[in-house]
């Protein structure tokens, strides 16, 4: 039997491939939630500079009216608010909540004093050795995220963080469990991930409740549901991802369209590119009422965003040209792109392409390269197709011939 009569038809709608566990991209998240602490602690820093310059302005105020109204008035210039106490990034336990805010702070009525970045790390350092929990919190955050030019150090992150979750810190708590739960900053350990989860969770802490949900998800997933809408509406990106999708499956939760949109919309607003192309999908479908324009555009956002069934489907669209003027190269480009990314669908489908010579080469080496490697990665369709190419006796294990270079990571292989 030749390639030819083993001719795959190609797919001529847009292909959802929805998997629950698809929202839960553990790199992603790592990397959301460094971004989401750095953001953080520049907000919190703006706040504290506008505060310290708010009591700086006071004081000078209360400066020239003591010396307007003269000796007598029984105001001391530089008194007043001179004794509100220092900012949140100054203070020590009294609130573990309060992040790195700023690094300079009013000492007087007329001095501004800037502490260097290695005057904070070590300010914070002693603090935290002497069982200050809001200190190794800070401190943590600041290594995790590499705040200020710190290198990023996530064996010290973890161990701080591990200090201040011990202390009941419960955003502490979510973030040493997750760091355990992923092996960031040493090894993975899962069990006791789940312990300092739950109990970030049940401090009603988001993250944490995000977290501990994914980490029970295979074991029971209608009890973790509502922990990730929880979550979701708490503003965790990823929970949001994960319940829309949910919504648009009808999968522990009622299928409803409005709130997949919802959730996905929200998850797209914050950057998630898979959200924005499950929505572009959800559209194009012609389900939750948007437009085939704004499915198109979605659609190719969550592709530019580097989404592997995104990519899948606007290059499949591509080289098919539906929605968009019709390019088989730059459509089996992209499908490349998902498909050394470890996307099996894609690995399955760019096999495709070129045993259909579509966008590429027509090959019968890339052909069979591609579908076993899907198939290896337990894609039911590749399987099927690599039973075809035995059958037939073609040569399996061949190196491709075109893209050489570009062979994927081994299956498993975190980043």
């Amino acid at each position: 039997m030749g390639m030819k009569a083993m001719r795959l038809r190609l797919l001529c709608g847009l292909a959802m491939g929805l998997a629950a566990g698809s929202a839960m991209a553990d790199p992603q998240t790592d990397e959301a939630n460094r971004q989401r602490q750095m953001a953080s602690m520049r907000q919190e820093a703006a706040r504290a500079d506008q505060a310290s310059a708010d009591r700086n302005l006071v004081q000078q105020q209360n400066a020239a009216n003591a010396a307007r109204q003269g000796a007598n008035s029984g105001m001391t210039p530089g008194a007043g608010s001179s004794s509100s106490g220092a900012p949140g990034w100054a203070a020590g336990a009294s609130d573990v909540s309060s992040g790195p805010q700023s690094v300079v702070d009013s000492y007087t009525s007329t001095f501004r004093v800037e502490e260097t970045t290695p005057q904070m790390l070590a300010r914070l350092t002693a603090a935290a050795n002497g069982g200050d929990g809001g200190a190794a919190y800070n401190l943590a955050r600041i290594y995790y995220t590499g705040f200020e030019g710190v290198p990023r150090d996530d064996a010290a992150a973890r161990r701080l963080f591990g200090q201040a979750a011990r202390m009941g810190h419960a955003q502490s708590q979510a973030n040493y469990g997750f760091f355990l739960k992923e092996g960031i900053g040493g090894s993975a350990e899962p069990q006791d991930a789940r312990r300092w989860l739950k109990a970030a969770s049940d401090a009603g802490n988001s993250f944490g409740q995000m977290q501990y949900a994914f980490s029970v998800w295979s074991e029971d997933p209608e009890a973790a549901s509502p922990l990730v809408i929880a979550a979701a509406d708490a503003g965790e990106i990823g929970a949001q991802a994960l319940l829309g999708s949910l919504y648009v499956m009808g999968f522990t939760v009622p299928q409803d369209d409005g709130l997949a949109v919802r959730y996905l919309k929200a998850a797209a607003e914050q950057g998630e590119p898979g959200s924005s192309g499950l929505l572009g999908g959800l559209y194009l479908m012609g389900r939750g009422g948007g437009s085939e324009a704004e499915g198109y555009r979605l659609l190719k956002q969550g592709a530019d965003g580097g989404d592997a069934e995104s990519m899948r489907n606007y290059g499949l669209m591509l080289v098919q040209g539906k929605g968009y003027p019709k390019d088989p190269a730059s459509g089996a480009a992209i499908i490349r792109k998902a498909a050394v990314a470890d996307d099996a669908k894609s690995q399955k489908l760019l096999g495709d392409l070129y045993n259909e010579g579509l966008g590429v080469p027509e090959q019968e080496e890339d052909a069979i390269y591609w579908w076993n490697r899907a198939a290896e990665a337990g894609d039911a369709e590749a399987i099927e197709a690599m039973t075809d190419v035995r059958t037939g006796g073609y040569t399996i294990g061949r190196a491709p011939l075109d893209g050489v270079g570009e062979i994927a990571r081994p299956a498993g292989r975190k980043k």
